[in-house]
């Protein structure tokens, strides 16, 4: 499963990166998040709970960030299992382009999935991302604008 997309964030590109990488910012603004903790500078655990179509399943999982050229990209790696729910595994690259005063976020993301999650109409699981995604960015864009 592929997704990409680009937005527009009401910051400087510095303070853009910062709370990306602030777990207490992405617990505020990602929905399915239910846990994160920051084991160093590069390497966090994460739990999610998911509900796609008739599968709800928690996720727990590691994540690492790859500063390829911080703050203007970085590679984000991520595994994670769900139990019998299955289990992802995948990659986001991330460009910050700051202009005026804001930044322009562009990402891919690349995603294996596997169990009954994978076993799921790949368009009811994309859309699902989808919804997820974009409400990450609304509630990020509202938080990052706010301070």
């Amino acid at each position: 499963m592929e997704l990409r997309g680009e937005y527009r964030i009401p910051a400087g590109r510095d303070r853009v990166f910062t709370a990306l990488c602030d777990p207490a910012v992405l617990m505020r603004c990602i929905p399915v998040l239910e846990e994160m903790e920051r084991l160093s500078p590069t390497d966090y655990t994460a739990r999610v709970r998911a509900s796609v179509g008739p599968l709800k399943a928690r996720f727990s999982g590691k994540l690492h960030l790859d500063p390829v050229e911080a703050p203007r990209s970085y590679l984000l790696l991520a595994e994670g299992s769900g139990g019998l729910a299955g289990m992802v595994k995948g990659q986001a690259r991330v460009t910050l382009e700051e202009a005026d005063g804001h930044t322009h976020l562009s990402y891919t993301l690349e995603a294996a999935l596997g169990g009954a999650v994978g076993r799921m109409a790949v368009k009811l699981v994309q859309a699902k991302a989808d919804r997820v995604i974009t409400a990450f960015f609304e509630r990020f864009s509202a938080e990052i604008g706010a301070v």
